[in-house]
């Protein structure tokens, strides 16, 4: 049975990522800022993907605790065969013009939770020679439809992606980014037709999917993805095209 480690599941991508993979029957063990949306979502599942879910609350960002985390889960859950970089999408573009310090400082402690926690993962993996880390993104073409546009975190993400891929490459652990489309942000049944006009300029009339839906994307890494490292694969509508 494969295991995965997905952290900020309490995040839209995050829980959206944590539910497929127990649908694909993997082991998964999935970590939160506190304990009460660990609580919920267990709640939410049903109690066959309950069996096969551990929940952690994530420690302080600090490299002993993760490390310590990391290994804990892996052996609990007998393995560490992916482990998923989700988060909380902001809008950089809002932050910088109204709180510029705060962004700043924002940045640079998401892009060091990436790197703390992606080197635990590592760390686990190279062991085995085998393992690949992931790290989910929001494309940034989508923000003229009003989606929270995070290009300092997109790209200083990118450029971890790329050079911890190097460095792992000698352990046959890959480091990948996949970068999501437009989705339906609101749960209403209306909602997709509400922002059709806005998306019919990415495609001929396209359907607008849940997060739930749009996740799935992350079965192209899952089954494929240990043979490619330092990529970035997109996938949804809305995403500009480069040749």
């Amino acid at each position: 049975m494969k295991t995965a480690f997905v952290h900020h599941a309490e995040s839209a991508s995050g829980a959206a990522i944590m539910r497929y993979l127990l649908q694909r029957d993997m082991r998964v063990t999935a970590s939160f800022q506190t304990a009460e949306p660990a609580e919920q979502v267990r709640a939410d599942l049903p109690q066959s993907l309950q069996e096969r879910l551990h929940t952690a609350v994530a420690p302080d960002i600090q490299m002993k605790a993760i490390d310590t985390l990391m290994m804990e889960q892996a052996e609990q859950m007998q393995g560490l065969d992916f482990y998923i970089h989700s988060n909380h999408w902001v809008d950089e573009r809002e932050e910088l013009q109204h709180k510029p310090a705060e962004f700043a400082l924002q940045s640079y402690s998401l892009l060091n939770e990436l790197f703390m926690y992606s080197r635990a993962a590592g760390s686990v993996m190279a062991r085995k020679q085998r393992g690949q880390i992931i790290v989910p993104m929001l494309s940034d073409t989508l923000h003229y439809d009003g989606f929270p546009s995070s290009s300092v975190y997109n790209q200083g993400a990118l450029a971890f992606v790329k050079s911890f891929a190097k460095e792992l490459s000698p352990f046959r652990v890959s480091v990948n980014a996949l970068t999501f489309g437009y989705f339906r942000m609101e749960r209403k049944a209306g909602a997709g037709r509400s922002n059709r006009k806005a998306f019919d300029i990415y495609a001929l009339k396209p359907p607008v999917p849940e997060m739930e839906e749009l996740a799935q994307g992350l079965g192209l890494l899952l089954d494929y993805g240990h043979g490619m490292s330092g990529q970035n694969t997109t996938w949804g509508y809305g995403i500009q095209s480069i040749l």
